[in-house]
């Protein structure tokens, strides 16, 4: 199982295609890191997001006690 993390150019966050609030997502990765097993993080992020974005959200999840974390990347985009 996992959870498709999508963050937007402007620093949305969507959670499996939901968008969600920053608050709502630390609830989110609290509830998946208790579940056995525990799910992966698949993150997507558009190319022009800022990383800052992209290291807050790793470390609302890391906090949270998710380990298994990964980024999908598509390189036939330019």
């Amino acid at each position: 199982e996992h959870v498709q993390l999508g963050i937007r150019e402007d620093g949305s966050v969507y959670w499996n295609g939901a968008a969600v609030p920053m608050a709502e997502l630390e609830s989110n990765f609290s509830a998946a890191a208790m579940q056995q097993p525990q799910p992966e993080l698949h993150i997507r992020a558009d190319r022009e997001v800022r990383y800052e974005r992209v290291a807050q959200v790793m470390a609302a999840a890391a906090k949270a006690g998710l380990v298994r974390i990964g980024f999908v990347t598509d390189p036939t985009q330019r």
